[in-house]
This record gives C-alpha cells, sequence and structure tokens, in this order.
C-alpha cells in the first residue's frame, strides 16, 4: 500500500470518529430533551443505545465495546485482501464507525443515536453517522468482491 493510499484511509477513519462524535455531543447539547423536524420524515432525536443495531442486547454495553474492539482488530488483519486503494478507503471507513461506536460504549456506556427515519409505512431505529458509515462502508465492500469474484470467471 503506497503512502498516500495510507495517509487518506487514516484520515477517513479519524474525520468520520471526529464528524460521529462531535453531531453526538452537539446533538446532546442542544436536542437532549427535544425533536426536531427536518421534514416529514426525518428528525433528529436523542436517543441512549446501551445494545447494537435496532436496540438488540440491550444493557451490553461492555460485552459490545469488547466485540467492537475484536472487530476493529479483525478489520485490521483483513486489510490484506482488500486489493484496490478504493478497497481499504471502504475498510478505513468501516473501522471509523466502529472505533467511533466502540468510544461512545466505553466512555458512555451508550451509544448516542439521533437520526430519525419515519416513514409512512415504517419507523426505522434511530441511528448515528457512524452506524450510517458502517453500513455503506460493508455494502459497498461487498458489492466491490463481488463484482472481483464475477470478473474473475
Amino acid at each position: 500500500m503506497s503512502n498516500v493510499t495510507r495517509c487518506i484511509c487514516f484520515t477517513t477513519a479519524c474525520l468520520i470518529v471526529l464528524v460521529d462524535q462531535t453531531t453526538k455531543i452537539i446533538v446532546q447539547t442542544f436536542v437532549k430533551n427535544d425533536v426536531i423536524r427536518i421534514n416529514s420524515f426525518l428528525s433528529f432525536v436523542y436517543a441512549e443505545n446501551t445494545g447494537a443495531a435496532w436496540s438488540m442486547f440491550g444493557g451490553h454495553s461492555s460485552i459490545l465495546a469488547m466485540f467492537g474492539v475484536l472487530s476493529m482488530v479483525i478489520l485490521g488483519l483483513a486489510y490484506k485482501q482488500f486489493k484496490t486503494a478504493f478497497q481499504k478507503v471502504l475498510g478505513a471507513m468501516v473501522f471509523g464507525g466502529i472505533f467511533a461506536n466502540t468510544l461512545d460504549r466505553i466512555f458512555r456506556g451508550y451509544v448516542i443515536d439521533f437520526i430519525g427515519v419515519d416513514l409512512k409505512f415504517y419507523h426505522w431505529p434511530v441511528f448515528n453517522i457512524a452506524d450510517s458509515v458502517i453500513c455503506m462502508g460493508v455494502i459497498i465492500l461487498l458489492f466491490t468482491f463481488r463484482q472481483k469474484k464475477q470478473e474473475a470467471r
């Protein structure tokens, strides 16, 4: 991996952590006891999540923090499987998101979620920037691996 790619990956992960933590502090300060509606389906609402996605395994923040650390170690070890600079940046995105939520679990005991999406037919569980980045990074990364596999045929 070139130094430029390494620098871009490090910067990407750091920016994700910075943006995620900054938005959580802003929401905790200004939205904590309120709901701010952006439009008919999007709102900002403060929530403390002691669980994982969709609040599964609630009340187990310390175990989930250990799982976050383990996930970062596994992602670091799997990094060699990322062949392109694009895949490496996607891996850095996922790493940054996991790191940001793990920081919450370690220092707060819960993850701050604040983005509410309420479609007429479904109310999506509240989430945060790190959650979004993790999901986008994993999905796009899986598509890049699938594409490489199809090209190899």
